[in-house]
């Protein structure tokens, strides 16, 4: 049974090679890696971290300029009735309706070795603008190719942040084959854990536990002008 649904998943359009988060940049779950979007790339998305009671709710859009930087918004939306005004630690939920804008450059990228980018979010300060540097380094036997670059098994992640998510985060992929990845991310002391598939052409969809409990879901569209 395995088997066969990823042999099924496999013929279908693979997972674009710049994901986005739930903080609409490209990231794991809640985390940013050194994937930055192509040029002429662009996503849009639709994701929640309360899928049980659907009490907050994001729209997201990002954009491929030149081969190192990526810009993007993100539409903060929470149920009124269900306002904490707390800011959660790894994630804009928790706020009132908000807009966030941010952006992401690729600062190094070796042969064999790490790929490395900084970025910013909350670039109007709406609740803390956040500076982050982070590495990626792919590992382990290819298993496929995603828009003409092979991928590996294993994709490890970490950096340092500085405002909304303060000191070290790191995470990592499994990925089975182009469409179907395995991943989970430490930061702000909480461990997520989630997976990631193309269930159709140029959509993408992640499911998730934030912190090992609560729900999230993520679907993007991904696709070139």
């Amino acid at each position: 049974m395995i088997a066969a649904v990823v042999v099924s998943s496999m013929i279908l359009c693979g997972l674009a090679a710049a994901e986005p988060s739930l903080n609409g940049f490209t990231g794991l779950l809640a985390t940013p890696t050194a994937d930055a979007l192509d040029d002429g790339a662009y996503n849009l998305g639709l994701n929640s971290s309360e899928v049980e009671d659907w009490d907050d709710f994001s729209y997201y859009a990002n954009f491929g300029l030149g081969d190192e930087t990526a810009v993007g918004v993100l539409l903060f939306r929470t149920d009124e009735d269900n306002i904490n005004t707390s800011v959660a630690p790894q994630s804009v939920r928790g706020r009132r309706d908000e807009t966030f804008l941010h952006i992401k450059r690729a600062l190094a990228e070796e042969d064999g070795g790490p790929r490395i980018a900084a970025g910013i979010f909350d670039l109007s300060d709406e609740i803390e603008t956040t500076v982050y540097v982070v590495g990626s380094w792919e590992q382990g036997r290819v298993v496929g190719q995603i828009e003409g670059r092979e991928v590996r098994f294993v994709n490890l992640h970490a950096g340092f942040a500085a405002g909304l998510w303060d000191d070290f985060f790191a995470g990592a992929q499994l990925l089975f084959g182009p469409d179907v990845q395995v991943m989970g991310e430490f930061v702000e002391d909480d461990f997520n854990l989630g997976a990631r598939f193309s269930p159709a052409p140029s959509f993408n969809v992640d499911f998730g536990f934030m912190d090992v409990e609560d729900l999230a879901i993520n679907v993007s569209y991904n696709r070139y002008f």
